[in-house]
């Protein structure tokens, strides 16, 4: 019996372990140095148009783990029962899907402090000949009470916090209502099909529906289905204290001019610098640029997936083909002639022959990799300082990393001595032999590059 209950105990014990060792709160996503969040694709909250990851949620998230020191990783997933699951399994640490605060998701998780404020509104289609009717006429035929929508078929995204908004509607107000949700397309191309009489009713954010107006001016978005709904980010009831630094967080940058900027830009304004029609925005087509089929062609001769290229490009020249660099490094991937000479295959030119000749230069750039470097993430990140710098000055890091005894196949290690190799304490290093540079900008550019690579492979087809 001794034995037996000293078993019981260790077994206990080491069940405590266990469980201590899977809360996953404020001081463990610190020690991870990376933040996880999932988060919708939309025209307010998460895209990429024409090569830029842009969003509300994206920006302020991205700000949030900038002021902590701490890495956001983006997961996407549109599906609010999916995404609950996800943080409840500790897959994600915020839940940033556009969840209306006093929802039953409430009683699964915690709310943040509101993100912002929405609306529910019908989408309905204006009459046909709506430019030669007068206003009286237009408003007889919309309906703006919603006991109208009796024996009408609604439609909306499935999972969306609409449903919630509908299920109201059904209890308080219409007796007979169908509502068909869907998950095959996204909530802007539902009201497309509204503009396009394949749907007659809709619902949707106000804000996205403010989008939608822009380019399709014969819906009507007036009719309000609900009050003022406050939008918050769900975090686990375990992190206590990731919430409260989020709330703190929260308090003050909302007072900031970037929190204004950010409210502006993607939602109190008629939002004329996004073309949601445009093949160039994530939500509609998925295309990087115009040159997509040319970085798919050569992307081979570099051995690495075409949307690592495309955000090389972007980030050298905004898929610019003219521009050229006060060094003369010149075309979309902002090569030097020697390197282009050297690379460029012999039968091609102009923008072909700029991105073959780069593809090339990166893979002779994977060669000089060490091979003590096994994660994928940090060799590429090599490479692409190495694109920037010169492989000599990453070599150089390297070497200064492995004299004062540090992990050579770090890229936090790495970057550190890259970006000292401005300081005269590590550039006159007897081991450095290519000198000064100043590091922090080919640290920043592999950086960016991969963190935008991260983005087009969230919402980009391979």
């Amino acid at each position: 019996m001794l034995l037996l209950s000293v078993f019981i105990i260790i077994r206990y014990l080491d069940n405590k372990k266990d469980v201590k060792m899977e809360l996953r709160d404020y001081k463990e996503i610190v020690d991870s140095d990376t933040i996880i969040a999932v988060i919708g694709t939309n025209p307010i909250d998460y895209f990429i148009y024409h090569g830029r990851p842009m969003g509300f949620n994206l920006e302020i998230l991205q700000d949030f783990a900038k002021s902590h020191n701490l890495t956001l990783k983006v997961i996407v997933e549109n599906n609010l029962s999916k995404g609950i699951e996800m943080l409840m399994e500790r897959k994600c640490d915020i839940l940033a899907q556009d969840i209306i605060i006093n929802t039953d998701n409430e009683l699964i998780h915690e709310f943040t402090i509101p993100v912002r404020e929405t609306k529910q509104v019908l989408i309905q289609r204006l009459p046909n000949n709506f430019n030669t009717l007068t206003y009286r006429q237009i408003e007889d035929s919309l309906i703006r009470n919603p006991n109208e929508l009796n024996n009408k078929t609604i439609y909306i995204y499935k999972d969306n916090i609409n449903k919630i908004t509908i299920e109201n509607l059904i209890n308080k107000s219409v007796e007979n209502i169908y509502v068909e949700e869907i998950d095959s397309i996204p909530a802007e191309q539902i009201i497309q099909y509204v503009s396009q009489e394949i749907f007659d009713y809709a619902i949707c954010d106000i804000n996205i529906a403010k989008i939608a107006k822009s380019y399709y001016p014969n819906i009507d978005i007036k009719t309000e289905l609900s009050l003022p709904q406050n939008i918050a980010w769900g975090i686990r009831p375990e992190s206590v204290i990731l919430l409260d630094t989020i709330n703190n967080w929260l308090k003050r940058f909302k007072k900031t001019y970037d929190y204004k900027k950010y409210n502006t830009r993607y939602i109190n304004n008629n939002r004329t610098n996004l073309d949601i029609n445009s093949e160039f925005y994530s939500g509609n087509e998925g295309k990087i640029s115009e040159y997509d089929n040319i970085i798919k062609k050569y992307a081979y001769l570099s051995k690495l997936d075409w949307r690592l290229i495309a955000s090389l490009i972007y980030e050298e020249s905004r898929f610019n083909e003219n521009i050229v660099s006060w060094a003369g490094a010149y075309g979309l991937m902002q090569l030097m002639p020697f390197i282009y000479t050297k690379f460029v295959p012999d039968t091609l030119q102009g923008v072909e022959g700029n991105i073959a000749a780069g593809a090339k230069y990166l893979s002779f750039l994977q060669t000089k990799v060490p091979a003590n470097i096994q994660d994928s993430a940090t060799a590429i990140k090599l490479v692409l300082a190495g694109y920037n710098v010169g492989f000599g000055h990453v070599e150089d890091a390297i070497r200064l990393a492995k004299k004062h005894n540090e992990n050579t196949a770090s890229w936090k290690v790495i970057s550190y001595y890259l970006t000292n190799l401005s300081n005269p304490r590590y550039y006159n290093d007897t081991c450095v032999k290519h000198g000064y540079i100043s590091g922090i900008y080919a640290v920043n550019f592999a950086n960016n590059i991969s963190q935008r690579f991260e983005h087009y492979k969230n919402v980009i087809p391979k």
